[in-house]
């Protein structure tokens, strides 16, 4: 799977507010977090899914997260953005 960013496919700012908060926690600095976040960091981006899934189960971050790590991401915000695409 190879990744592309597109402005289609983005994660909503409540979910980037919510790596920000969190990320730290775990020791990340800011640069860090803004590189994983720009590369699409699949390890990273689950360790935050997996902290959302403790933390709020149930809200649009988890579930934005988790959309966004199987390659069917939306939102409204426009800071980090995914388009992924098979190569044959």
């Amino acid at each position: 799977m190879s990744y592309i960013r597109a402005n289609e496919f983005t994660l909503q700012m409540d979910t980037v507010e919510f790596i920000y908060t969190h990320a730290p926690q775990k020791g990340y600095s800011e640069e860090q977090i803004e590189e994983f976040l720009s590369s699409f960091e699949r390890k990273f981006l689950r360790e935050m899914l997996e902290i959302a899934k403790e933390k709020v189960p149930d809200s649009t971050v988890t579930k934005d997260l988790d959309a966004f790590i199987n390659g069917h991401a939306y939102g409204f915000g426009t800071r980090f953005c995914l388009l992924r695409y098979g190569r044959g």
